[in-house]
């Protein structure tokens, strides 16, 4: 199993990140996973296209798949949301207990400054940013990796693999081919 999923496995097990700060925007609920008491869902800041359909506003925290801009359908609750469109961002997630408050701004302005990137959430250690995917997969990698020498904190796409239901697979998606 790939690290980033056995990370993305531990934080299913401890509940959802529902925490953002997005308090003023509306939300929806979205699959990410199970853990041993059942479904968990990450509330996540949307806009409606349609009925069932939305645009995300935000890149998730736990979900995989999802990123900032997607239009996504959920037609049913109980099962992982549809993805429409890609709305053209990585999704890059980042699982710690804690980060020096110094790091994560550092981390921000940079990936702000050299990639366009934002932060869309944080919930104590736990980062999750949007990047654009124009960059491609191997030139979003310096402020991350800068981040992880710094930190010694690793970094994770979140959004770029094409089965995820079997964790020995990693064939690409290569949307941002396209971007």
């Amino acid at each position: 199993m790939p690290f980033f999923r056995l990370y993305n496995y531990a934080l299913l097990k401890k509940g959802t990140m529902d925490d953002f700060n997005c308090e003023e925007l509306p939300h929806i609920r979205v699959l990410a996973g199970e853990n041993e008491n059942g479904p968990v869902y990450e509330s996540l800041p949307a806009r409606q296209i349609d009925d069932d359909v939305y645009e995300l506003l935000a890149s998730p925290g736990l979900t995989l798949n999802l990123a900032r801009g997607d239009v996504i359908s959920i037609k049913d609750p109980s099962a992982p949301a549809e993805v429409l469109t890609r709305g053209g961002n990585f999704c890059i997630q980042i699982y710690a207990d804690q980060v020096p408050d110094e790091a994560v701004a550092k981390l921000e302005r940079e990936v702000q400054q050299q990639l366009g990137g934002t932060l869309d959430g944080q919930f104590e250690g736990n980062l999750t940013f949007s990047v654009p995917g124009r960059h491609g997969i191997y030139h979003v990698n310096g402020p991350f990796d800068a981040f992880r020498e710094a930190t010694g904190v690793e970094w994770y796409f979140a959004n770029i693999y094409a089965n995820l239901d079997d964790d020995d697979d990693e064939t690409l998606l290569d949307w941002w081919l396209t971007a």
